[in-house]
């Protein structure tokens, strides 16, 4: 670190302390420790110097705790051939806004880690692998950036109270690889663990012993929205609690980077080629007129893609139980909440910005959806793993885990259920006041690009 930057973390830690026994911080509930350490992940997002390449490169290596085993993997290429084949399919309709760059990727494997007790034993041979559960684990990092370091901590406290096995990938990164490769990369992870190698060791997991993409699925703060155009995606209050900047690519917008210049110029090809064609676009027709693309996963066009935003998607139902939890005062909430609505009663819950495929659509049926909403906490809170919603945060998603599988293993789910709960600093649960929230439920301007 140079001496400017130490000059500069000095001086908001200072100016942090006093703040902090002169005012207060910003929620009641942070202690000092909370809030420095939200001040100074804030002023990296506002002062970050390096490229997008360094940043991707950096990690933070953690401690592996006596209790927990992890074995290296690599997903051949095969599985991601496999994978994406299916996702040209999937997402053909909309392929004039896609880059093609992601059919071409620069490894030929994805690595991986095994994360699981150490006297697990992989030569199960007492018939109780019909019991065993497994996550797949997708690293946070806005899809251009983190890595399975930065996790690997909380990977082996969900190992040890689900009891499940994690299996956690590196997958391709924008904007070397945008969309879909992020999305093809977690489906052969999917498939791996359905039709293993034969040289691994361990058995063919069945989908409803899979948590994310089989039996159940898992959200931690999901940004499911990249148009932006929920209310708390804008809303200046937050910029002084959430450490998430309101416009994410201008963290890097003037960074010199190769990566960054090679896919403004794929961007740039895209757009004219949209611009040239008579193909009607998906999407509010304000995302055209942003200008610079907004972020690195995807060319503005294609925000309102259901596999980019899946808020958008024409439904949302029929999918497994989802677990969605998410801050208070944190940017993607509004996102995350109406997520949970659209999920839980598709038929209530249409779109209202622009007509979509709803009637034709075979995911029309009621999802079982608990949403959680932790009083006070910020985007990814459970990474402070100090602080105590993180901990409740942990046990309540361990707790899904090992409920969604038991019940799709025996073949006896309980009844859908929509539970939205408030959740306390301290842990306390209770429903939330649909009242407070109805300002997003009744939201008009959904995919709709703030300002343009």
């Amino acid at each position: 670190m140079d001496s400017l930057k130490f000059l500069r973390h000095i001086s908001l830690i200072i100016s942090t302390i006093f703040k902090y026994f002169t005012s207060g911080p910003p929620q009641p509930s942070w202690n000092l420790k909370l809030y420095l350490s939200i001040e100074l992940l804030r002023s990296l997002f506002c002062s970050y110097s390096g490229t997008i390449e360094e940043l991707q490169q950096s990690n933070r290596n953690e401690d592996i705790p006596s209790h927990v085993k992890i074995d290296k993997v690599i997903i051949s290429h095969e599985y991601r051939i496999n994978a994406q084949a299916y996702i040209e399919r999937l997402v053909k309709p909309y392929e004039v806004a896609i880059d093609p760059i992601w059919k071409s990727p620069r490894n030929n494997g994805i690595n991986g880690e095994l994360i699981m007790n150490k006297d697990w034993n992989f030569n199960n041979e007492e018939g109780s692998w019909e019991k065993e559960k497994i996550v797949i684990f997708l690293h946070g990092g806005g899809y251009c950036c983190g890595n399975i370091d930065s996790s690997r901590e909380i990977l082996c406290e969900i190992s040890k109270i689900s009891g499940a096995r994690i299996l956690a990938i590196e997958y391709r990164l924008a904007p070397q690889q945008p969309f879909p490769a992020a999305l093809c990369d977690a489906l052969a992870a999917y498939l791996y663990l359905k039709n293993p190698p034969n040289d691994t060791r361990f058995k063919p997991y069945k989908p409803e012993q899979i948590v994310l993409l089989g039996t159940g699925i898992a959200l931690w703060s999901p940004w499911v929205d990249q148009t932006h155009s929920m209310p708390s995606y804008s809303d200046q209050m937050l910029d002084e609690i959430d450490y998430v900047p309101r416009r994410l690519g201008n963290v890097f917008a003037n960074r010199p980077s190769i990566a960054l210049s090679e896919f403004k110029q794929r961007a740039e090809t895209i757009t004219r080629k949209i611009q040239q064609s008579e193909i009607k676009l998906i999407g509010d027709e304000s995302l055209k007129r942003i200008g610079q693309p907004i972020n690195l996963y995807v060319v503005n066009e294609g925000l309102a893609i259901p596999y980019v935003s899946p808020v958008l998607a024409e439904s949302l139902g029929g999918l497994p139980p989802m677990l969605i939890e998410t801050g208070n005062v944190e940017r993607y909430r509004d996102e995350a909440i109406y997520l949970s609505y659209r999920a839980s009663n598709p038929e209530k819950y249409r779109l209202p910005a622009y007509e979509t495929d709803f009637d034709n659509s075979h995911f029309k049926s009621q999802t079982e959806v608990t949403l959680e909403v932790f009083d006070e906490m910020f985007h990814a809170f459970q990474a402070f793993k100090y602080c105590e919603p993180a901990k409740v945060s942990i046990n309540r998603t361990c707790n899904f885990i090992s409920r969604v599988t038991r019940e799709a293993i025996l073949a006896n789910p309980l009844p859908l259920r929509f539970s939205v709960l408030r959740i306390s600093y301290d842990g306390e649960v209770r429903p939330l006041n649909e009242s407070s929230i109805n300002h997003i439920l009744r939201w008009d301007q959904v995919g709709v690009y703030p300002g343009v």
